[in-house]
């Protein structure tokens, strides 16, 4: 059930931010009304903002999908846009609502900045949710754009055996390169050589970078269908040599 939930969170990432905006400033307008809008409209954007914010933890917590999207268009594999970080602005969006809805906002204080405070962290996570942050693998290298910036990792910059399968909970992939000097980035990277994977198992997307990193001759088939077949057998099949043949 709760897959499906999330898979519809990504699919209509844009409409449900949308509404969640429209509904945040509606509600945040309505609070000032009257005495009695106020209650009800508050507990309203409360309960809103807690649906979120527990929508977020379980989607970053649940079991995530070994598989990436085909994208022949722009020859590349693709992780998911993430669905927590989806949730988490409709939550952060809520919260400041319900900040901004109240009418004691007299004077200057730490009160007041958390409301823009707030809506700063609700638009980051808007922006990003709506752009669809993702992992790519291209036939050049490792890219992932972000709100306030970019990284492209190319094949060659990484180092071979890497990298390692982390934590199966992992949220973010650690890189380890090789030749440093080919990495390209632009503009604010919160996660530095990291790359944000909550949106897919980590042991897949691990285990997928290190195989183009040691068979470069793949790389150029990215993005195509039959390559993401072939590579999905690759993954699951076991090991050949002298040590297997012996063992069967």
């Amino acid at each position: 059930m709760l897959a499906k939930v999330f898979a519809v969170t990504v699919r209509y990432r844009r409409p449900i931010l949308a509404i969640a905006l429209v509904l945040a400033v509606v509600l945040a307008v309505g609070r000032r009304l009257s005495d009695w809008l106020d209650l009800i409209l508050l507990n309203a954007t409360f309960l809103a903002g807690v649906l979120a914010f527990s929508l977020a933890v379980l989607a970053y917590r649940r079991l995530r999908p070994a598989a990436l999207l085909v994208k022949p268009e722009v020859r590349a594999f693709a992780t998911e846009p993430s669905a927590s970080q989806i949730h988490l602005a409709v939550g952060f969006t809520f919260l400041a609502s319900q900040f901004l809805g109240t009418g004691h906002l007299d004077g200057v204080g730490l009160f007041n900045v958390a409301p823009f405070l707030l809506l700063v962290v609700a638009g980051l996570h808007g922006a990003g949710g709506w752009r669809g942050v993702s992992v790519e693998l291209r036939p050049d290298g490792v890219c992932q754009r972000d709100v306030t910036g970019s990284l492209m990792v190319p094949w060659e910059a990484l180092a071979p055996g890497r990298p390692s399968r982390p934590a199966v909970n992992a949220a973010t992939l650690a890189l380890t390169y090789a030749r440093p000097d080919l990495v390209r980035r632009r503009g604010i990277l919160p996660l530095g050589r990291r790359l944000r994977v909550d949106n897919v198992h980590p042991w897949f997307i691990a285990d997928t970078i290190r195989h183009y990193v040691d068979h470069p001759q793949h790389r150029a088939t990215i993005g195509e269908p039959a390559e993401y077949q072939r590579l999905l057998h690759a993954l699951t099949s076991p090991p050949a040599g002298p040590d297997h043949a012996h063992a069967s």
